[in-house]
């Protein structure tokens, strides 16, 4: 096979394999994590970072696949397949678990959120402000929807680019000598 096709169907296949890894993730910590506000912002943490990991280790298969180099333009695009896709896969997922297996989740995570500061004696103004922003974030449209998720390929993008930049292998240029 081709080397650039190669490339192409690896960061294919680990778009869906990470995809479906994000999605299984989010529905385990929305499921079990989100009465405490603190495990819940930890398990989100961890759970980017294993995503980002999988991104890493495309570009790392996808250099492998390459002889061993592979340029920032050439990781950075097996990368952005990776994102395109995965992200598609969260925004899809986030979707229907807001819509139609959870309508109730932003409610449920305000009220753990409301009792947390309720525990640690934080400011009503705060509490209040808190509220509001639950409120917000409860009338999803498509717009909002859109813009995460372009949001989130622009983020995943920014640590891809580091990433690329610590996977880049040029190949050797040999000079000729006469």
């Amino acid at each position: 096979m081709e080397p650039v096709k190669q490339s192409l169907s690896t960061s294919l296949k680990a778009g869906v394999i990470i995809g479906v890894v994000y999605c299984i993730l989010i529905f385990c910590q929305d499921q079990f994590f989100y009465t405490n506000p603190l495990l819940f912002s930890l398990t989100k943490l961890v759970c980017y970072l294993i995503i980002l990991s999988g991104f890493f280790y495309t570009g790392y298969r996808a250099k492998k696949e390459l002889g061993g180099y592979i340029s920032f333009k050439e990781c950075l695009r097996v990368m952005l397949v990776v994102i395109i896709i995965t992200e598609f896969f969260y925004f899809i997922f986030s979707t229907i678990y807001i819509k139609y297996i959870d309508p109730n989740f932003f409610e449920k995570l305000k009220n753990a959120w409301i009792a947390f500061f309720n525990r640690n004696n934080v400011p009503q103004d705060k509490i209040n402000d808190t509220i509001q922003k639950f409120n917000d974030a409860g009338k999803i449209t498509f717009a909002s929807l859109v813009q995460s998720y372009g949001f989130s390929i622009l983020i995943d993008t920014v640590f891809c680019v580091i990433m690329c930049v610590i996977l880049r292998k040029d190949r050797p240029v040999f000079e000729q000598t006469n």
